[in-house]
């Protein structure tokens, strides 16, 4: 396994690890910052192995057909914990997250239907502006669950909320939009095909 793709597995081996720090404590009834404070931790480290696995693979030549394949795998796993995450943390709406789960169910399917014609399926312009998406929105979710934390005014947690929410809705139009480029995709290629 070459260095990006091991770079990539660190994001598919945090992605539980996130889940289990958020959930712990709320199961625990823990009123404690230092589960919060690893979050931010381990959705830094995550959104950095993101940017940097990519970037060294075309560095140092190791583009590969796993990498291709393994990257959008620990992309979504990392990120679908977190928005799970923040769904049940009450912070996003569940059709919000639906439609960002129902997105890379889709996209996975086409990624599939591509490959059994033995084609790894590159990411495109639209997955990538996802991604930044997503970014952002984890970024305002976990300062979501921070403000939580901190005693604020309801007016205030109400416009903090409304905001938050603003950016998952904007996630998940990005992810439709994402899932009919993968799917257009899909139809040009077996139109070439015939």
């Amino acid at each position: 396994m070459n260095l990006p793709n091991k770079i990539t597995l660190v994001r598919i081996l945090l992605s539980p690890a996130f889940f289990c720090v958020f959930y712990i404590p709320r199961h625990t009834e823990s009123s404690s910052l230092l589960p919060l404070i690893f979050l931010w931790i381990l959705f830094g480290v995550m959104e950095i192995t993101d940017l940097i696995d990519g970037k060294i693979a075309r560095k140092l030549g190791q583009i590969s057909d796993t990498g291709k394949l393994l990257d959008p795998f620990a992309d979504s796993l990392s990120r679908l914990t977190y928005f799970l995450c923040f769904t049940i943390a009450g912070v996003m709406e569940f059709w919000i997250f639906l439609i960002i789960l129902y997105r890379d169910l889709g996209v996975s399917f086409v990624r599939l239907m591509i490959a059994r014609k033995g084609i790894a399926m590159s990411a495109r312009l639209s997955g990538k502006l996802k991604a930044v998406v997503y970014a952002i929105s984890g970024i305002v979710g976990l300062a979501m669950m921070t403000l939580h934390k901190i005693p604020l005014s309801e007016t205030a947690l109400s416009v903090a909320q409304l905001v938050t929410t603003i950016f998952f809705i904007i996630s998940a139009a990005v992810a439709l939009w994402s899932l009919a480029d993968y799917f257009s995709v899909l139809t040009a290629r077996k139109r070439a095909a015939k």
